[in-house]
């Protein structure tokens, strides 16, 4: 275990932390997994912001900024851009779970 990951297990320790950090973590894996799709279903950024109505610039930060905080309305914009539908399933958070888990099914492109 490189220093990073030292100062960061024991930072999780502190209960506050952890929920931030696995906040912030979940935002980074649905952004992720939209950008994962994009390329998915080839279609470049420019592309994509074009049918968001937004510049390109906007969606590369979104994309790929370790910075991202979207809006649901920002990440509804991107799905209907890239005609998907996301299933919200509430349950029970398990011991070491995030609030938030993705997970992908995608069909070959047509």
């Amino acid at each position: 275990m490189n220093r990073f990951e030292q100062r960061l297990q024991k930072r999780l320790q502190n209960e506050e932390f952890a929920a931030g950090y696995k906040e912030m973590d979940a935002e980074l894996e649905l952004m992720h997994a939209i950008d994962t799709v994009r390329k998915y279903k080839n279609m470049s950024q420019e592309e994509l912001a074009t049918r968001m109505g937004k510049k390109r610039e906007a969606v590369s930060r979104l994309l790929s900024s370790d910075n991202t905080n979207p809006t649901l309305n920002t990440v509804i914009e991107l799905l209907s851009a890239l005609k998907l539908t996301a299933d919200i399933t509430l349950r029970q958070t398990k011991e070491g779970e995030g609030p938030i888990k993705v997970a992908m099914e995608l069909a070959p492109p047509q």
